[in-house]
């Protein structure tokens, strides 16, 4: 109680969620766990292929699956419900768009960040796997 009372989370923990704002909690979490773990055993892996997608572009991938799924999220409980992302071209700008933001304008401010063509990529492969599996819920709940 005094949890609720005191802090924001007794509004998460009081919430109502329909089957796709649970859909989407769950491809935002998900692959924040395995980014976790990639990040645990990435070091370790020394197949040389495999070693480096999971060094270099594995994390990217689930980024580009939980943004999509954080922002069909945040716009399902707000007023803007009709700008989530639907369509496979609004997932392709949203991970160019992320590509562009992480891959070209972020290296310009931060000196330890890098440039990957191939990260933006992830971004979008992630993006496209999230839509993916959008069309495939929506096809066995109908």
């Amino acid at each position: 109680n005094c949890l609720r009372n005191y802090c924001r989370i007794g509004f998460i923990l009081d919430m109502r969620l329909n089957k796709k704002q649970k859909k989407d909690l769950l491809f935002f979490i998900v692959p924040l766990i395995l980014f976790q773990l990639n990040e645990l055993i990435k070091a370790d892996i020394q197949i040389p292929v495999l070693g480096y997608l999971l060094r270099c572009h594995l994390n990217d991938y689930f980024g580009g699956i939980s943004f999509a799924a954080y922002l069909n999220f945040v716009l399902s409980l707000s007023n803007w419900t009709s700008f989530q992302l639907t369509k496979i071209r609004h997932f392709l700008v949203a991970g160019l768009f992320c590509g562009i933001c992480w891959e070209v304008i972020t290296p310009i401010f931060m000196q330890s960040s890098t440039a990957d063509i191939w990260d933006g990529v992830a971004y979008i492969l992630g993006m496209l796997t999230y839509w993916f599996f959008c069309i495939k819920w929506a096809a066995e709940n109908n």
